[in-house]
C-alpha cells in the first residue's frame, strides 16, 4: 500500500486559489490499498445489513457503477453483489465508479490491491478542512459533482485471480478459501478514504502531499490523545513522528466513532516494523470490536463479512460521507442602484443540522470589520435567504455562509475563507469580458464550413460576440456567435461562399460587449488579428512513397513538423520539434501536425501505411489505455474523408512504451520533469497500419492521411521521426509457396504457433529481416527481428481466433501473409 505520489506539487496550489480551480484533480495510479492474506480458519458470516434485504424500497439508494475485465461469471457476480451492498450502505445519491481487472498478481500473499485513481485539495470541493487532501469518491460526494474521467472509474481493484476463492454469495465460505466479496469490500473502503499518507525511512517518518495531510491523517492520535498531523506536537519529517508510527498506541478518533462507540476510540494497526502494506491503514487485529473485523490487515481464510458494519460507516462519516454542503449562485455584480441585495442557499445534509445556525458573514471593507446575518428559511426547509444591506452605489460586498451539524462540525461555503470569499460589485460598471479561444491556425482549401468558438465571461453579463474578418486584402466581414452552453459562444461560416484557393488566408478578431449601461468591450487578440493559412491539396493517388528526400517537402502541410536531416541522422525524415513542447498550463495542449496534400483512394482491399520511426514522447502511466487522462503524450495516424473537417485514428495512439528501447531511451536522461534524450538512428522500428473499409470509410472514399503528436502538459522528450512512408493497396491473398525462394507460413490455419519457412539459405545474409504481426484492424500485435535461418517459430497462441497478417520487411522489400487462428 504504500504511496510515493509524483506530481508538480506547485502547480496545483498555484491554480487552485480560486473559487473554482481550474486542475481539481490530482492523478494517482500507485497503488494505495492492500489486501493481505491471513493464515488461519476464522469461519465466521457477518449478513449484509437489514436494509440490504428490502433495497427495493430505498428512494435514493446510492449508485455503483461497475466497469471490469476478465473476469469469469462466477467472479463478476460476486463483485456485483458487493457493489450492490455498497449501494445501500452509502449515502443516498451518492455515485462511484469502480474499475476492476481480474488478473494475476504475483507478489507472495496479496489477494487484491486497489489504487485511488485522483486526490482533491478541500478547498476545490468546500470540504470541511480545505487544507487537507482527500480521495477523488469522497471530494466527489462533498462537492456534489463528477471530477474525473468517467473511464477513469473513482477506485480501480486489481483481483488475483490465483487465489483459491469463494465466490459464493451466502456467506458459507469454506476454511479452505478466501471469500471474494469480503476482500472486494475490503478494497473500496480503502478506496473510499480508509487510507493514509504516512511513512517512514530510516529513522524518520513523515506524510501529506507536500504539506497537506490526506484527511484520514488527521484523525489519527497517539494514546494520550496528541493528533499525529499536530505540528506543535509532532514535526512532519521526524523521529518522533517514526516513533509513534511504530510505537503500537495509535487511535482513530472522531466525533461519529465516537458516538458509535459511547464515546471510546479505536485502535490502529501499527506494528514495531512498519508494514508499507498494513501500517496505519487498518483497525488493529487484536483489540479489533466486532464492527470493524471488515478493515483488519488479514483476511482469513472462511472469514465472510459482508457489511462493513457501524464503526467503520462512522469511521468513513467522519472523513466526510455523512456531511452538509451549502449550495450557493454566486451573485453577479449588477449596475442596479440598490438598497439591500437578497442572496439564497439550499443546505443538504447527510444529516440533522442546527435549523437556527444557518448564517452569513458579510462585509463592505474586505473584511476589516464584518457582520453576521441569521438566515431565515420561510418555508421551514432546507432553503434560506437573507438581505446584506447596500449602504452606497459603487461598493464591494464580499460574504460567506456557515452552519454547523448535530455532531458540533461547522460547515462554511466558501470553505477556505482565508484566501475565497464570495464577492459582488454594486456600482458603475468598468471590467471587459475575458475572451478566451483557441486560434484557428490552417484549412483546407476544400473545407465546406468554418466552426468559430470561444469561451467568454463577464462579471456582469455577456450581451454581444461577434467576429471580424477579412480574406486577403477584401473589406471586413462580420460574423454574430450564439451563446450554446455555459460561456461558450460558437457560429459556423459557409467555406464555399468565400472561393477560397490555396494559399489565401483568412485574418480575424474576436470581439465581445458586456451588458453595462455603458458596454464594455473586449477583444482577442489585444492587438493584430489571428491569421488562418489556407492550403491546396494535390490530386488523388492509389499510392504514395517517400525517402523524404528531393521535394517531398512540398507533398506536406507541416504545423510543428519539419522535412529534414536531423544531426547524426544518414536520411531525411517527417520530423516534430526536437525537442517537442509542452504547455505549462494545466488546461492546455499542444498538437503538431503533419498532413499529407494527396488524398488517397481507398480500396477493398483497404490501405497498408508503413513507415520506420522514432518515438520519443512522454509515456503515460503503466497499463494506461489510449484516451484515458493517464496515458499522456502520444503519436497517431489519423484519417479524414471529409476534407480535414473531422478527424478519425486508423489505430491507436503510442508512446515510447511501445518500444523497450524507446522507453530505455527516454528515461536515460532528463532535466526536471522533461527529458533530454536524443533520438539515433539504431532506435529506428518499422510501423504498419492497415486501413480497411470500415463504419468510418468505405471503399472508393477518398483518405486524407495526417500524423499528429499530442503534448500535455509539464513533460516532454525528443518527439517523432518518421523515415520511408509507404502507403499502398493492401492485397489479402494468402500467399502461396510458388517457387523456391518463395515463403510460407505452417500449419496455416492453425492456433498461433506458426513456422516461416523461405526457400532462400538466409544464413549467410548481412540483411536484417523484421516481421509484425497485424489484427484484421491493423493494430500490431507483436514485432521483432527474426534470426538468419530459413525456418523460424513464432509464438502468438494466446491472441483469440480470427484472421492476422504477417508482414516481412527486409530493406526495400516487403511481403504480406494472410494467417487464420483458431483456437
Amino acid at each position: 500500500m504504500r504511496k510515493h505520489f509524483y506530481f508538480i506539487f506547485a502547480i496545483y496550489i498555484v491554480s487552485a486559489f480560486g473559487p473554482a480551480s481550474a486542475q481539481k484533480l490530482i492523478h494517482n495510479t500507485s497503488v494505495t490499498g492492500v489486501s493481505y492474506a491471513g493464515n488461519k480458519i476464522n469461519r465466521i458470516y457477518i449478513p449484509p445489513p437489514a436494509k440490504f434485504f428490502r433495497k427495493s424500497d430505498l428512494p435514493d439508494k446510492a449508485s455503483v457503477k461497475l466497469i471490469y475485465t476478465g473476469f469469469p461469471s462466477t467472479a463478476a457476480n460476486a463483485l456485483q453483489y458487493a457493489a450492490s451492498i455498497l449501494e445501500t450502505v452509502l449515502p443516498e445519491g451518492t455515485k462511484v465508479t469502480l474499475s476492476a481487472s481480474w488478473e494475476q498478481i504475483t507478489t507472495r500473499g496479496v489477494l487484491a490491491n486497489s489504487s485511488i485513481t485522483g486526490f482533491v485539495y478541500g478547498w476545490a470541493v468546500n470540504a470541511i478542512d480545505p487544507k487537507l487532501v482527500y480521495p477523488v469518491a469522497l471530494a466527489e460526494k462533498i462537492g456534489g459533482e463528477s471530477l474525473n474521467d468517467s473511464l477513469d472509474g473513482d477506485i480501480t481493484l486489481r483481483i488475483n485471480s490465483s487465489v483459491n476463492w469463494y465466490y459464493g454469495t451466502d456467506g458459507n465460505t469454506p476454511g479452505t478459501k478466501y471469500d471474494l466479496v469480503t476482500v472486494i469490500l475490503h478494497e473500496v473502503c480503502h478506496g473510499l478514504g480508509f487510507y493514509d499518507s504516512f511513512s517512514t525511512s530510516g529513522t524518520i517518518g513523515w506524510y501529506g502531499f507536500g504539506s497537506y495531510p490526506i484527511i484520514y491523517d488527521t484523525f489519527l492520535e497517539n494514546a494520550s490523545g496528541k493528533r499525529l498531523t499536530d505540528t506543535l506536537s509532532f514535526t512532519n519529517y521526524s523521529a518522533g513522528l517514526k516513533t509513534e508510527l511504530t510505537g503500537g498506541n495509535v487511535y482513530f478518533n472522531g466525533p461519529l466513532l465516537k458516538n458509535a462507540m459511547s464515546r471510546s476510540r479505536i485502535k490502529i494497526y501499527a506494528p514495531g516494523t512498519w508494514d508499507s502494506g498494513s501500517s496505519i491503514s487498518h483497525i488493529d487485529e487484536a483489540t479489533a470490536p466486532d464492527g470493524s473485523l471488515l478493515m483488519t490487515p488479514f483476511i482469513d481464510y472462511g472469514e465472510a463479512i459482508h457489511d462493513p458494519g457501524k464503526l467503520i460507516m462512522s469511521m468513513l462519516g467522519d472523513l466526510g460521507w455523512v456531511n452538509t454542503r451549502i449550495i450557493h449562485e454566486p451573485a453577479r455584480d449588477t449596475e442596479t442602484r440598490l438598497t439591500s441585495l437578497p442572496v439564497n442557499i439550499t443546505v443538504k445534509s447527510d444529516t440533522a443540522y442546527n435549523h437556527n445556525r444557518v448564517c452569513m458573514v458579510w462585509s463592505a471593507d474586505n473584511f476589516a470589520t464584518s457582520d453576521t446575518l441569521f438566515m431565515v428559511s420561510g418555508n421551514a426547509d432546507d432553503n434560506y435567504s437573507a438581505n446584506i444591506p447596500v449602504n452606497s452605489f459603487n461598493s464591494r460586498l464580499q460574504y460567506y455562509f456557515f452552519t454547523e451539524d448535530c455532531f458540533n462540525r461547522l460547515y462554511r461555503c466558501p470553505s477556505y475563507i482565508d484566501s475565497i470569499k464570495y464577492s459582488v460589485f454594486i456600482g458603475t460598471d468598468t471590467i471587459k469580458p475575458v475572451i478566451d479561444h483557441t486560434p484557428l491556425v490552417s484549412l483546407l482549401e476544400t473545407v465546406d464550413t468554418i466552426d468559430f468558438t470561444a469561451t467568454v465571461t463577464d462579471n456582469l453579463g455577456v450581451d454581444t460576440v461577434y467576429i471580424e474578418y477579412t480574406i486577403d486584402d477584401e473589406p471586413a466581414h462580420y460574423l454574430g456567435l450564439a451563446k450554446s452552453s455555459g460561456n461558450v459562444y460558437s457560429a459556423r461560416l459557409n467555406a464555399r461562399q468565400l472561393h477560397l484557393a490555396g494559399g489565401d488566408s483568412i485574418n480575424y478578431r474576436i470581439f465581445a460587449a458586456d451588458s453595462a449601461k455603458v458596454p464594455n468591450i473586449g477583444i482577442l487578440p489585444a492587438s493584430g488579428t489571428f491569421s488562418v493559412r489556407i492550403d491546396g491539396l494535390a490530386n488523388v493517388l492509389e499510392k504514395y512513397s517517400t525517402d523524404f528526400t528531393g521535394d517531398a517537402a512540398a507533398d506536406f502541410i507541416n504545423d510543428g513538423f519539419t522535412v529534414m536531416q536531423p544531426a547524426g541522422f544518414t536520411h531525411y525524415g517527417l520530423n516534430s520539434l526536437h525537442p517537442y513542447e509542452s504547455p505549462e498550463d494545466n488546461n492546455k495542449s499542444i498538437n503538431y501536425t503533419a498532413v499529407l496534400r494527396h488524398p488517397l483512394k481507398l480500396k477493398e482491399s483497404g490501405l497498408m501505411i508503413s513507415y520506420n520511426e522514432i518515438v520519443l514522447v512522454e509515456p503515460g502511466e503503466e497499463g494506461a489505455a489510449f484516451g484515458s487522462s493517464d496515458f499522456y503524450d502520444y503519436v497517431i495516424a489519423e484519417g479524414s474523408k471529409n476534407s480535414g473537417k473531422t478527424w478519425f485514428s486508423l489505430a491507436d495512439g503510442y508512446d515510447s512504451q511501445l518500444h523497450t528501447s524507446w522507453e530505455t531511451a527516454y528515461s536515460s536522461s532528463s532535466d526536471g520533469t522533461n527529458s533530454t534524450a536524443i533520438g539515433s538512428e539504431s532506435l529506428l522500428f518499422s510501423h504498419y497500419i492497415l486501413c480497411s473499409p470500415s463504419d468510418k470509410i468505405s471503399a472508393g472514399d477518398t483518405l486524407l492521411l495526417r500524423f499528429r503528436l499530442y503534448s500535455d502538459p509539464f513533460a516532454h522528450g525528443w518527439g517523432w521521426t518518421i523515415e520511408d512512408l509507404n502507403i499502398r493497396p493492401f492485397t489479402d491473398d494468402v500467399t502461396k509457396i510458388s517457387d523456391e525462394n518463395d515463403w510460407s507460413v505452417y500449419p496455416n490455419p492453425g492456433n498461433g504457433i506458426i513456422r516461416l519457412r523461405s526457400g532462400e539459405d538466409l544464413t549467410n545474409t548481412n540483411k536484417t529481416l523484421h516481421y509484425s504481426i497485424l489484427d484484421a484492424s491493423g493494430i500490431c500485435i507483436k514485432s521483432d527481428i527474426l534470426p538468419g535461418q530459413s525456418e523460424n517459430v513464432i509464438d502468438f497462441s494466446g491472441h483469440p481466433s480470427g484472421i492476422y497478417f504477417i508482414i516481412l520487411t527486409r530493406d526495400d522489400w516487403l511481403k504480406t501473409i494472410r494467417y487464420c487462428l483458431i483456437r
